[in-house]
């Protein structure tokens, strides 16, 4: 019979060789395997925390492994170590349960390796760190940004925030949804005559609550998968006045000048919700935002063609980078003189230009922007 916790240990070592392996999804591998095992809440409770946080810090603990290997580690035993590593440094586990307990969760020819060099790091009373960046385990360029964006205090005080487990929060009509979107909501303004167009609704959280406040709310999406997501939600919540339309925002296939508020909850980079992602910051390259930025603009773009007279449009990202805000923002404005800004105000997030941010730190929520415009008659 397994001592208690090693069967745990086995399924999470078993979900991070396959994250690695084939390149997938935490959030993919990770459920399937628990919905797999026989073993109780309180295991999987523990699985999901090896797992999440191993692949969140991953850049930290391969720095505290390698320095006890003399050769890079095959992916097993790699997954094994990392998982290892991650209850002695970060977790409330007795350093010796850790060690003997991931021990016996490793295959026979691993057991010698893994049991030597997690005694080693098991016996460092302080972890002596290169550098910031391998401490709080991301890469370089995310905190090259973020220190030029925010300034290095915000930037640190946001990346460390980030490592931490997200807080749940539960709208009062049942559905999970941090508060900054719920707040995004509020800020949105929707008035119960209006025609809202949510151009970028999946997973459908910002749509259904919006269309407790609006006449009606078409709900857009390009990915038709993505489409069953808010159509669950549209069902569990019971909301009627939400019509959703497959199509590229970009080209959306609706009459000029025909909404009274249009929101573009735009996809970023996500810099600001990596808590609640925990691979995102190995898989969004610096790269990637330049093209984010741009469909950025041509998602505004479109939708001031649809949008009515002096009716309002919305700008809201995940993410806190300038060129993902300020700059989107500005350039926008500097095509559509139109474009009145809407000076946005709430007692809890910090002023960007007209519009709003809130860091990760301020209220333990995700970090997001928005910013709001009236088109003049």
């Amino acid at each position: 019979m397994k001592k208690a916790g090693v069967e745990a240990r086995e399924v999470a070592i078993q979900c991070l060789y396959r994250i690695d392996e084939t390149n997938s999804f935490a959030n993919i591998i990770l459920p399937k395997l628990l919905e797999e095992s026989s073993l109780d809440q309180r295991d999987k409770n523990l699985i999901t925390e090896i797992v999440y946080g191993t692949t969140r810090m991953r850049r930290a603990l391969d720095w505290v492994i390698d320095r006890y290997l003399s050769v890079p580690p095959p992916t097993k035993l790699r997954s094994t170590l990392r998982a290892g590593a991650y209850q002695i440094i970060y977790m409330r586990v007795p350093n010796h349960a850790a060690v003997s307990a991931t021990v016996s969760a490793s295959s026979k020819k691993n057991k010698g390796v893994v049991n030597a060099i997690l005694r080693r790091i098991s016996e460092e009373t302080l972890i002596n760190w290169p550098n910031e960046g391998t401490k709080l385990s991301y890469p370089e360029w995310i905190i090259e940004l973020l220190t030029k964006d925010l300034g290095e205090t915000d930037a640190f005080e946001m990346l460390g925030k980030m490592n931490e487990a997200p807080a749940v929060s539960i709208r009062d009509d049942g559905y999970y949804q941090d508060l900054a979107s719920q707040w995004i909501t509020e800020l949105v303004g929707v008035s119960q005559k209006d025609l809202l167009l949510d151009l970028c609704a999946a997973p459908g959280g910002k749509a259904t609550a919006l269309a407790a406040q609006a006449r009606k709310v078409v709900a857009c999406d390009i990915n038709e998968s993505r489409h069953r997501l808010i159509y669950a939600n549209k069902t569990n919540l019971s909301v009627e006045n939400l019509t959703q339309v497959v199509t590229d925002g970009r080209c959306a296939p609706f009459t000029p000048s025909i909404f009274d508020h249009i929101l573009v909850d735009a996809p970023c980079s996500g810099l600001g919700v990596l808590h609640r992602r925990a691979d995102s910051r190995w898989r969004i390259e610096e790269a990637d935002i330049k093209s984010l930025a741009k469909l950025q603009t041509e998602l505004l773009e479109s939708s001031v063609e649809l949008l009515k007279s002096g009716g309002v449009l919305t700008y809201s990202v995940c993410t806190v980078t300038n060129e993902e805000t300020v700059d989107v923002v500005r350039a926008l404005e500097s095509r559509h003189p139109n474009l009145i800004p809407e000076k946005l105000f709430h007692e809890r997030w910090r002023n960007l230009g007209n519009g709003l941010q809130i860091l990760p730190q301020d209220f333990d929520t995700d970090g997001m922007s928005i910013f709001q415009w009236k088109l003049a008659n």
